[in-house]
């Protein structure tokens, strides 16, 4: 199962996110699931380094499945704006494959 952390301040916006685990819908490299996840997830941190010129911290540990983004910054509209679409389109994958994706919510 992928398991997608959200961590957000007291006033509930997102300061960062981890994504681990493996789906397991189908054998590694051919899974859809984890595709979907991993492209919806690692797309914010191009939004935020790119578009928003913002140096947020990250770590991608392929061997066991980890990938964390972490703001360097207070959150503003236009981050959490680039992290809550990212959280619609999990939240959609997790309705229709309820299985494989879980999602979690952490106060900081």
């Amino acid at each position: 199962m992928v398991s997608v952390d959200l961590f957000k301040n007291r006033q509930g916006m997102i300061t960062g996110y981890k994504v681990s685990g493996h789906a397991g819908f189908a054998e590694e490299g051919s899974d859809i699931v984890c595709s979907a996840v991993s492209a919806l997830t690692q797309a914010p941190l191009l939004g935020l380094e790119k578009h928003l010129k913002l140096n947020p911290s990250y770590v991608v540990n392929q061997e066991d499945g980890i990938f964390e983004v972490a703001l360097n910054s207070a959150p503003t509209d236009l981050t959490e704006a680039i992290l809550q679409t990212m959280i619609y389109g999990v939240e959609s994958i997790a309705r229709q494959c309820p299985q494989y994706v879980r999602i979690q919510e952490h106060r900081r």
